[in-house]
């Protein structure tokens, strides 16, 4: 990630990313909006130690990188 920081409270590696995406596909399927989807990544952020005072500016930039993955991930499960 070109904007994590290992060393910051508030760094999410490819790893974390991918399972957050992963549960927002399990638990609510491919069909959310962005709002519902930005609103499930916001409540899931507040069970992530040091996220609950996520600065808005990385907020925001989280949400965008979480919603072009999981548009990524229905893509590919289309294919598949």
């Amino acid at each position: 990630m070109e904007f994590t920081d290992t060393q910051s409270p508030h760094a999410l590696d490819d790893e974390q990313i991918g399972t957050l995406v992963s549960v927002v596909m399990e638990d609510f399927g491919p069909g959310l909006p962005r709002t519902e989807f930005n609103d499930v990544m916001l409540w899931l952020f507040e069970s992530i130690a040091g996220f609950e005072t996520l600065p808005s500016k990385l907020t925001q930039r989280y949400l965008a990188l979480l919603w072009s993955k999981y548009q990524q991930a229905i893509k590919a499960n289309r294919v598949h």
